[in-house]
């Protein structure tokens, strides 16, 4: 017979001992089972019994408990926390933020993690406003003036403390309204049954086709700046000072330039986490999202190799911002820069939010998130990288696709309208991917 090994040789006089001494081992184990049981039971009654009471997230404050359903969330710890976000309550989190922090919120009962994330009693009519400060809101609580005439506007079309918003003169609509890039623009918003939305007209005839029309909108002068041509690029560099009319009432805004093509509620779709959330020029998941970038220097011997962090740039035609006092001073920075000399508004607009600071330079401070890029696309994503591949396409749901990578805007708004609403599946065919056939050689 072979030797047992080590892990099978029975303990010594096991078999005896266990038959001599069972009554009493099996005594102590149910009398050890029984105290454990007994143990936890007080320890749960105890538990549930100090409790804090299920109260809303606003009535927590000043309360030094931590909001129910939301026992991991270090939002729901006061009002400094969401102050220093946004200055509004964390009802405006979309459905995947309520999701992600139904996560943290264990099986603390069904619906709890809901009515900490919610707005409720005398509060619930007050949409904007909750929790303005002289820092998220100061035209709202008059540290600064702000503008009647929009704050009349808002409240009429946003009273939920947010709006859509897009910047448009009188060429990229036609007097009567029926052509151009605002009115297929406009035709998507309605569709995606958006109410909360507003045309920033820059000029007289443009506000009177929005008149025309029954479309919400605000006539606000153009600003003097380096850039004062009808170009794109002039008319873009006027979006900034004016959102940050909206944010200094208190409103979060989304800009969108007018060659987006709206599919879906966008604001269904938004994390509103973050200062600032926008499109990327990215056109997958690595350019979208970041990478590592190594260099190498072979003259530095051992020390050739060094790392970069790189991402595409964030796209200044459609981005989310909330009130605060940090997208007010980026606003405001990239104004100041706009004002003195013409630089294109988007190069402007990723210095002042990424650069660090650095001798006279201060970054604003604002935080950053990438919308999804299937969701929130860019031209690039969809011509070049989505439509020739089956399974791309196949599942693909965009809520707004921004024609920024090609000239032909609005032919090509039309044609994504085609095949995303009107379901003509070779709509976008006919398309080079780049702005000619034999790119570069346009």
């Amino acid at each position: 017979m072979a030797a047992m090994s080590p892990l099978h040789t029975p303990l010594r006089g096991s078999r005896a001992n266990a038959r001599g001494s069972s009554g009493g081992a099996d005594s102590r184990i149910l009398t050890a089972l029984f105290l454990g049981v007994a143990a936890g039971a007080l320890a749960s009654t105890v538990t549930e019994w100090a409790r804090p009471s299920r109260v809303g997230a606003i009535g927590n404050y000043g309360t030094g408990t931590r909001a129910a359903g939301c026992p991991e969330c270090p939002r729901c710890d006061g009002p400094g926390a969401f102050d220093a976000m946004s200055g509004h309550p964390p009802a405006r989190l979309s459905k995947y933020a309520t999701l992600h922090d139904a996560e943290h919120a264990g099986d603390a009962g069904s619906g709890s993690s809901a009515r900490a994330l919610s707005v409720g009693g005398d509060n619930a009519g007050s949409m904007p406003g909750v929790w303005w400060t002289p820092e998220t809101a100061p035209a709202a609580t008059g540290a600064e003036k702000g503008d009647e005439t929009l704050r009349a506007i808002l409240r009429k079309v946003a009273p939920d403390g947010e709006v859509l918003a897009a910047v448009s003169n009188k060429a990229l609509i036609s007097e009567d309204g029926d052509h151009g890039m605002l009115r297929t623009w406009l035709d998507g918003v309605r569709r995606s049954k958006v109410k909360n939305y507003v045309v920033i007209c820059l000029d007289e005839q443009v506000a009177g086709t929005m008149e025309k029309l029954g479309v919400p909108y605000w006539y606000r002068e153009k600003k003097a700046l380096a850039d004062g041509d009808e170009t794109n690029h002039g008319i873009s560099a006027q979006k900034f000072h004016i959102l940050r009319e909206f944010l200094v009432l208190g409103y979060s805004v989304l800009l969108s330039d007018v060659d987006i093509v709206t599919l879906a509620n966008p604001f269904d779709h938004l994390y509103r986490d973050s200062d600032v959330e926008g499109l990327s020029d990215g056109y997958d998941a690595r350019s979208a999202y970041g990478w590592n970038d190594g260099i190498d220097d072979p003259s530095m011997g051992w020390a050739r190799y060094a790392q970069t962090m790189r991402v595409f740039a964030m796209n200044s035609g459609l981005f989310y911002l909330k009130p605060s006092d940090r997208t007010v001073r980026f606003m405001d920075g990239i104004t100041a820069r706009l004002e003195r000399a013409k630089e294109w508004d988007q190069a402007v607009y990723n210095e002042e939010m990424f650069f660090p600071s650095h001798g006279d330079h201060v970054n604003p401070g604002v935080t950053t998130r990438v919308m999804k890029i299937d969701v929130f696309m860019n031209s690039k994503t969809l011509f070049v990288h989505c439509r020739h591949s089956r399974k791309c396409m196949r599942n693909l749901k965009p809520a707004m696709v921004h024609v920024n990578y090609h000239p032909d805007k609005w032919e090509r708004m039309k044609a994504i309208w085609a095949y995303f609403v009107d379901g003509k599946k070779k709509a976008l065919d006919a398309f080079p991917d780049g702005s000619c056939e034999n790119a570069p050689n346009c």
